[in-house]
């Protein structure tokens, strides 16, 4: 927008008009990028909250029946009970032939019909 050939923008967050001392400038003042940045950050925070809970909840499980071992093996039963969700996992991997579900810094993985191995990644 140009008014008296003076080059303006309007600030995303408060549709203010102002004149950039910049030309990559995009918001009036640095409080103002500031405070919609923080506005977007929140937003995504509560977007992934839900899923980032059940997935906190998977890590503490598997921490749980890990304990101080390096690894062990447990029956989906025993781990359904314990509250794992088999539908939240953060990446998977594979080691040869063999698949890791994993959450954040622990795996598992199937090793029989219903038995699980699971470990803790390093």
């Amino acid at each position: 927008m140009k008014v008296d050939n003076i080059e303006t923008a309007i600030d995303p967050l408060t549709g203010e008009e102002f004149v950039p001392k910049r030309s990559n400038q995009k918001f009036a003042t640095r409080e103002n990028q500031i405070k919609f940045n923080n506005l977007k950050a929140a937003e995504e925070r509560k977007a992934k909250a839900r899923t980032r809970k059940i997935l906190n909840s998977n890590r503490k499980v598997l921490k749980k029946v890990l304990g101080d071992k390096d690894e062990v093996k447990r029956s989906y039963d025993h781990l359904e009970g314990a509250g794992l969700d088999f539908g939240y996992n953060t990446h998977t991997m594979a080691f040869g032939d063999v698949n890791w579900i994993c959450v954040d810094d622990y795996a598992y993985t199937v090793i029989g019909e219903n038995l699980f191995k699971i470990v803790k990644l390093l």
